[in-house]
């Protein structure tokens, strides 16, 4: 399965969920089972690998989850773990509560923005930028930073599908192009 396929039913399963979750005015319970789950398979790497796994019989995984979580998930969040289980989606668990767990935010009002850098931001600095953004958005930001040393210095700005490159390395391929491609400079008025 491809990551373009891969990413499609992480989406399709959270988004489900969500929409059940909202029916049922039961988002923020499902939310606190997803992270006790997430909190499980994280501690428990072979229980992840069970779920995961094609060699164990849906029943079998569905009997364990039934006794490890009956009585501490809400019955919603139970049946989609079934669902999940039954049509083997066992190892793109993980993933489904992290993109249930952004949608939720989303649905809160905070955005997602991806900050680009050269190097590790300190905690001020990495405050200080998810102000301005939130400022600048006039929404509230969750800010996930990622260090990729090849940009030299700056920073690259992702939401949603715009980008805003500001980065030395990117400064420098722009000025590259309209040094070595006159016809493409953008006309001054």
């Amino acid at each position: 399965m491809s990551g373009g396929d891969t990413a499609l039913l992480v989406e399709a399963y959270a988004q489900s969920l969500l929409e059940l979750a909202e029916q049922s005015q039961i988002v923020d319970v499902v939310e606190t089972d997803l992270e006790a789950v997430s909190t499980l398979l994280t501690q428990e790497p072979s229980f992840q690998a069970f779920l995961a796994s094609p060699y164990f019989a849906e029943q079998t995984k569905r009997k364990l989850i039934r006794r490890a979580f009956t009585e501490r998930l809400h019955h919603v969040t139970l049946n989609f773990l079934f669902v999940a289980i039954d049509h083997n989606r066992g190892r793109l668990l993980s993933e489904i509560i992290n993109r249930y767990a952004q949608l939720c935010r989303t649905r809160r009002g905070y955005r997602t923005v991806t900050a680009v850098v050269a190097r590790a931001l300190q905690k001020d600095q990495q405050a200080k930028l998810s102000q301005d953004l939130a400022e600048a958005m006039n929404a509230k930001v969750d800010l996930e930073v990622r260090v990729d040393p090849a940009i030299l210095g700056g920073v690259i700005l992702r939401y949603g599908d715009k980008m805003l490159d500001n980065s030395i390395r990117g400064r420098l391929a722009r000025t590259v192009t309209r040094i070595t491609h006159p016809e493409r400079r953008q006309q001054s008025p």
